[in-house]
């Protein structure tokens, strides 16, 4: 996270002096501009030349913006931070018009996997990966949610991210819910130390109590890819860049949150209730 913050803000500060090149640049061609200025024929005044920088000031102005920078590198930090939030903001927006747009498949698609209370009057929608480590962190949290909150309905969309062995497991999860045992195979899936693997997957389906020769039949069976396909393509629609990532909705899909990202519980707790 260290790195990529650097790099922000070195990419910030190198954009940041080619825009200040360019705008001394083009001051300094306006000044050496001989072209006739456009004469109004029905007024008075005539156009006058702007005034410009010439080579020489050009070159004091990215001297003294170089200087600035770097006596004053936190000037780089509080605006790449400020440019971090616009793009956050713009990102925030451009979800919540995106899960307006497709509500229905997000919160009543029929073959989505759901837990908690089926009539609660808030919806917790989770994008995840069975891989994912912060996907895994999130996993007792939600769970607690599940659990100790009568109003919430969790939905869960299997997005199968991290390679095979991912897409296996989301398979199979998604198969379970033809034997009622999808809830206990999921957080199962979760607890598992290290890299899934089909016998992972498999030993940990039978230890759940799955008959797994009727579960691997189950997987194969045309709903199952397309309810996957049908999350990946709502992934892009929300330009969602990883897992996990939630929506929260009330009853009436009128009111949304996206969070993308882990969070806290403190901080999910009150998205819920903001908006149940």
């Amino acid at each position: 996270m260290k790195n990529f913050r650097l790099i922000a803000i070195l990419a910030f500060a190198f954009s940041l002096i080619v825009s200040v090149n360019a705008f001394a640049t083009s001051f300094s061609a306006q000044s050496t501009d001989t072209t006739t200025p456009t004469i109004n024929l029905t007024s008075p005044t005539t156009t006058t030349p702007k005034p410009g920088f010439s080579p020489s000031q050009v070159k004091d102005i990215q001297k003294i913006v170089h200087e600035y920078l770097i006596k004053n590198p936190n000037v780089l930090v509080e605006a790449s931070q400020a440019l971090q939030k616009q793009q956050a903001a713009l990102a925030q927006k451009n979800a919540i018009g995106a899960i307006e747009t497709q509500k229905q498949e997000i919160f009543n698609n029929p073959k989505t996997p759901t837990a908690g209370n089926p009539n609660g009057s808030v919806y917790l929608v989770e994008f995840f990966d069975y891989q994912c480590g912060h996907c895994k962190a999130m996993g007792p949290i939600v769970k607690s949610l599940t659990k100790n909150n009568n109003n919430v309905k969790v939905i869960f969309k299997e997005l199968p991210i991290f390679g095979g062995a991912s897409r296996y497991a989301a398979k199979m999860a998604l198969a379970s819910t033809a034997q009622d045992k999808y809830y206990a195979f999921h957080n199962a899936l979760f607890n598992v130390n290290g890299p899934l693997s089909k016998s992972k997957v498999l030993k940990i389906a039978k230890r759940v109590g799955l008959n797994v020769s009727k579960l691997k039949k189950d997987a194969e069976k045309p709903w199952v890819t397309k309810q996957l396909r049908a999350n990946f393509r709502l992934a892009q629609q929300l330009k969602l860049v990883g897992t996990p990532a939630f929506i929260i909705g009330n009853q009436q899909l009128t009111t949304f949150r996206f969070i993308p990202g882990a969070t806290s519980q403190t901080e999910l707790t009150k998205q819920i209730k903001a908006v149940g």
